[in-house]
């Protein structure tokens, strides 16, 4: 019986592009605020702060383009879930999202080319 199933072994390349995704923006001058974020209304994968701005994080991987580029699979819906969560993540720290700075950034990572998709 194989115990490395496909769904672990996506589960598992997820963190990895995710600890790959984190790394990159800290050595971009972001600082890091917390990882994996989840309410029943969504996932935040990354969340940083840029300055005084707020960065919430989508990562996407795909090990080949053969279904298409990972940035392909931020979609309306995964945004709509997202924005949920953000407004949750909000809420639990008290703060009012017309007067908070903040955007959605993507890192795409295809195989090893990582793209980093800004203020979505």
């Amino acid at each position: 019986m194989q115990s490395d199933t496909k769904h672990d072994q996506g589960k598992r390349a997820g963190q990895v592009a995710e600890s790959k995704a984190k790394h990159y923006l800290e050595s971009q001058g972001l600082r890091f605020i917390m990882q994996n974020f989840r309410v029943p209304q969504g996932e935040i994968d990354l969340i940083f702060k840029d300055m005084q701005q707020w960065v919430f994080v989508e990562v996407k991987y795909r090990g080949s383009n053969i279904r298409g580029h990972a940035a392909e699979y931020f979609t309306a819906s995964k945004r709509s879930k997202m924005n949920k969560a953000i407004m949750c993540f909000l809420q639990q720290r008290n703060l009012n999202i017309h007067h908070t700075n903040l955007r959605i950034d993507v890192i795409a990572i295809d195989d090893t080319k990582l793209t980093w998709l800004d203020s979505v």
